[in-house]
């Protein structure tokens, strides 16, 4: 368990401790009283706790919920706990929740992570490529404000300005992020 804390501007000795450990298990669905493992899936042990002058009073398990959000007056606070803070201690609290996070993972969690950022990374760049042949099909490319003006216009005479079918095109910003988007790729 790992450990941060601090004194708040009341006087109040702050304390937050928490582990988190994260692996791989098998996925297992139940048909019918029959087991069946279809892959794997993460498993996270996790909380985070809140100690004010050495009380607990506050816990939160689940690590979605660990993430500093605005609150008022400028202030900020763990979404999962009742604690509200200055935005430089926020930003120390973020740094060190997603230390623990991240030194919680499994290799094979880390493995899994990079895969599924890998096959992310390949979806993205076979859409741009399919943007890409779709725009160069077209007989023009428009902006997205062109294309507005476009399909309003179009509806109005094919479709009597009534629900109905209107072409998709694809505009320039789409054509330039899908430019782009393979143009990274190659170079990385």
């Amino acid at each position: 368990m790992k450990t941060m804390k601090w004194t708040s501007t009341t006087g109040k000795e702050i304390e937050l401790r928490a582990y988190c450990t994260i692996t791989m298990v098998d996925d297992v669905r139940d048909a019918d009283g029959n087991k069946i493992t279809v892959g794997q899936k993460e498993s996270i042990d996790a909380n985070l706790e809140l100690y004010l002058d050495g009380k607990l009073v506050d816990s939160c398990w689940n690590t979605n919920f660990w993430k500093t959000i605005d609150y008022k007056d400028g202030l900020k606070k763990i979404w999962g706990l009742k604690l509200a803070m200055t935005s430089d201690r926020a930003a120390l609290v973020d740094a060190w929740i997603k230390e623990i996070i991240e030194a919680g993972k499994t290799e094979e969690v880390k493995a899994e992570e990079t895969d599924r950022a890998n096959a992310d990374a390949e979806a993205r760049v076979e859409k741009a490529i399919a943007i890409i042949a779709k725009a160069e099909a077209q007989s023009k490319i428009m902006t997205s404000a062109e294309y507005a003006t476009w399909r309003t216009n179009y509806n109005k005479i094919n479709n009597e300005g009534g629900e109905g079918y209107i072409p998709s095109m694809i505009t320039q910003e789409q054509y330039e992020w899908a430019k782009q988007t393979v143009a990274n790729s190659q170079n990385s």
